[in-house]
């Protein structure tokens, strides 16, 4: 009896156990994101350090690898008009374990003024989220005697081919915006490259040119009173210059450009993997810290979802060729 007692209670507890490991395998395994990521994410910049992308990037990839338990490695690939980045990023496996900090007007320049690129803008890579956008500052150095948007078009009108501005390189941006910006005023300016906004930065700051299309990491540069703030790109005021008037209120109307960074991955990373990124973005720009360190930055937190970020690239990727297009614009 004792022997037939022992073996029915032996069943009952494996049963119990084998109900027990089938009802929490599955939990766990949810839990731990389907094995992503297995090892470093490398996030690619394709600038410089010192701008507000590549801060972005840094204050990102803390958050997210805290989330992962992962290492996740910025990698500074600045280069032929974010290009090299591109090339570099849309090459690699589709693991998700490379991804691109993503200018997408920047982005849509590049593809515009660069023949035979050995990838495509849009079909090379797979999108996973917008992250922030702030506006582009007008600046010029603090003892100029420019101190306006009006001040320096009738400057440009009055020395013809005399006035320099810095951009971030050829092809970016900045350079774009600034002679879309001369031809809608009939000026003509000369253009000083420089590798990467934070030289451009300086080099206003320190009068080697007149003025530069700054992004917000000039923000301690005009709050210290090296560089003076003209007026921004974005639609509204920025928070952080609600004294800087728009383009618009500066009587330029048919200006608003501003700078947009999210993530993107190479085209074929698994719908699933591109979903755990997305949503590992969105719990770093909730993260009280994270939302207070790019806030400084001037930077407004914009998550959105795959397929929102894929919309927002195909239309600016069209919109800023036509403009290169429209402009005439080639690279020297």
């Amino acid at each position: 009896m004792r022997s037939g007692f022992a073996r029915s209670f032996a069943r009952q507890v494996g049963a119990l156990l084998l109900g027990l490991a089938s009802a929490v395998v599955p939990a766990l395994v949810v839990g731990q994101a389907h094995g992503f990521p297995g090892r470093a994410v490398t996030l690619v910049v394709p600038f410089p350090p010192g701008g507000s992308s590549d801060s972005t990037a840094r204050i990102l990839a803390e958050r997210m690898a805290s989330e992962w338990r992962q290492p996740v490695v910025v990698e500074n690939r600045p280069g032929a008009g974010t290009t090299v980045a591109a090339a570099h990023v849309a090459r690699a496996p589709a693991t998700g374990h490379t991804l691109f900090l993503v200018a997408p007007g920047t982005h849509a320049v590049s593809s515009a003024l660069y023949p035979n690129l050995p990838y495509d803008p849009l079909r090379s890579f797979a999108a996973v989220s917008q992250v922030a956008q702030a506006p582009f500052i007008f600046v010029v150095n603090a003892s100029s005697a420019i101190r306006s948007i009006a001040d320096l078009v009738q400057t440009a009108r009055d020395n013809p081919g005399k006035v320099t501005y810095g951009s971030s390189g050829s092809g970016a941006g900045p350079h774009l915006i600034t002679e879309r910006f001369a031809l809608s005023r009939g000026l003509t300016l000369v253009h000083v490259p420089y590798n990467g906004a934070a030289q451009a930065m300086l080099a206003a700051a320190a009068g080697q040119v007149d003025f530069t299309l700054a992004d917000t990491a000039a923000v301690p540069q005009i709050q210290s009173g090296r560089l003076r703030g003209l007026a921004v790109t974005s639609v509204e005021r920025s928070p952080l210059f609600p004294e800087l008037p728009t383009l618009a209120e500066a009587g330029v109307a048919d200006l608003v450009y501003p700078l947009t960074v999210g993530i993107v991955a190479p085209a074929g990373t698994e719908p699933r993997i591109v979903n755990e990124i997305n949503r590992v973005v969105r719990v770093a720009l909730e993260d009280a810290e994270v939302r207070r360190r790019m806030q400084v930055l001037g930077l407004e937190i914009r998550h959105s979802n795959p397929k929102e970020f894929e919309d927002l690239l195909g239309l600016e990727v069209q919109r800023y060729k036509d403009i290169v297009r429209s402009i005439g614009l080639k690279l020297q």
